[in-house]
């Protein structure tokens, strides 16, 4: 695995010390980080991923969110490592994990609660409590991350 992808950036796996805190927490602080300064706007365009996901029917929403945020405490390299890692699961995954995936992004990034995550996509809260389960489960094991939900 090349550890340097373009423009110096390193691979998201080695970037930043994921073992430091849970990966509930580095998606909490990469949705806060998202919040500052525009930096939604300036790293999320319409081709990116994570920006089709977030983008609502009338534009780009920068801040609905209806769960309180934590205070930031990453960086942009921190930030872009959460983001390509991020990309790099949902290219990879089938549709039915990508739709997990989707509900952690609402849930943790977006700080949706899991009412309006139902309500949005016609779904039951229990089937987001479980599809948000599913996700962290998915990106916890696939790439050996702490995790609350898993207690490792």
């Amino acid at each position: 695995m090349n550890a340097v992808l373009k423009n110096d950036r390193k691979h998201f796996s080695v970037a930043i010390n994921w073992a430091e805190k849970p990966i509930e927490w580095h998606l909490e602080q990469y949705g806060s980080w998202l919040l500052l300064d525009d930096n939604y706007m300036g790293c999320l365009g319409a081709s990116s991923v994570l920006g089709h996901l977030i983008d609502t029917v009338d534009g780009v929403c920068v801040d609905n969110r209806e769960r309180v945020a934590p205070l930031c405490k990453i960086n942009d390299a921190h930030a872009d490592a959460v983001s390509d890692m991020l990309e790099s699961i949902m290219k990879c995954e089938n549709s039915k994990v990508q739709k997990w995936l989707k509900v952690v992004i609402m849930f943790y990034i977006e700080f949706k609660s899991e009412e309006s995550i139902a309500r949005k996509l016609g779904v039951s809260e229990y089937s987001v409590t479980r599809d948000k389960m599913l996700g962290m489960v998915r990106l916890a094991t696939k790439y050996q991350f702490r995790s609350r939900i898993i207690g490792a």
